[in-house]
């Protein structure tokens, strides 16, 4: 009887240990030459700056992009380095600042391409962007897709920390910088398709600068914030198949202007507000 026991208890263990080993996942992409994705990835931050005081700092900005592009794997080399292309099929730029706005598109032109390589990292290794707004902030998004993977297998419910405001961002279209990392979870993996959760802590505590309409001018920044991030993945190739980040940042922006000897000086303040939405999704 004991026998009988031992032996089923040796079939439960066996059993269990085989279940999540077959859990585990690889999220890292498998390029192969020739491969090819379209995606269509929109992208919008929009920041307000509530003045305290009589003579405060106030102002509001809103940037936004819309982009389909065509991802292609150009070669791999010896090493697992990826040369990839995007070719840009349409695209569209807007800022504004205090209510004057920009032509949607303006100074965009679809069909260019930005050229970079991957490394077996996810991180950047090189790269060719047309000079442009527009071109460089659709550059961080398709970069950032990269990054945020983990370097080895997970099992669901596993977790992970990455750099970085989510798995799609760019800092482009915001008017203050900020510092920021994602813990990711493997929420659930369903016939092929891995879900992956992710939380975004932001923050900065020191100096930049801010234009709200007038010229740029020195600020000290303490603000913080939280975000949101979701991204489905194909693990059967790693391809991404659509994803979307949300974040919030509230703070205190402070301008103090030079004075003369003897002269008390006099801090100029203001509240900030930055919403920033993000999205990318794989079209058939």
């Amino acid at each position: 009887m004991r026998v009988r026991t031992a032996f089923a208890l040796l079939a439960v263990v066996m059993y269990a240990a085989a279940a999540v080993a077959q859990d585990r996942v690889s999220l890292r992409p498998s390029f192969k030459a020739g491969d090819e994705s379209r995606y269509a990835i929109s992208a919008s931050v929009e920041t307000t700056i509530t003045p305290k005081g009589s003579d405060g700092i106030g102002g509001t900005s809103r940037g936004e992009l819309t982009a389909t592009v065509l991802v292609r794997t150009l070669s791999l080399s010896e090493a697992g380095e990826a040369n990839q292309e995007a070719l840009v099929e349409a695209i569209s730029f807007n800022s504004g600042k205090g209510g004057v706005v920009s032509p949607p598109g303006a100074n965009e032109v679809a069909g260019k391409k930005i050229e970079f390589a991957i490394a077996p990292s996810g991180y950047l290794s090189r790269c060719s962007i047309p000079e442009s707004r527009g071109y460089l902030a659709l550059a961080d998004l398709l970069f950032s897709t990269a990054r945020w993977r983990p370097a080895g297998d997970v099992a669901v419910g596993g977790s992970w920390e990455a750099i970085g405001r989510g798995h799609l961002y760019t800092d482009r279209l915001s008017e203050i910088s900020m510092g920021a990392n994602t813990v990711y979870k493997l929420a659930s993996l369903a016939k092929g398709i891995a879900s992956i959760e992710g939380a975004i802590t932001l923050n900065q505590n020191g100096s930049s600068v801010f234009n709200a309409g007038a010229g740029f001018i020195n600020v000290s920044v303490i603000a913080s914030g939280k975000g949101t991030a979701h991204v489905d993945v194909d693990v059967n190739t790693g391809r991404m198949i659509g994803g979307a980040t949300e974040s919030r940042v509230e703070g205190t922006l402070i301008n103090i202007q030079p004075t003369a000897a003897g002269e008390k000086m006099q801090p100029r303040e203001g509240s900030l507000v930055e919403t920033s939405k993000f999205s990318i999704k794989l079209i058939p």
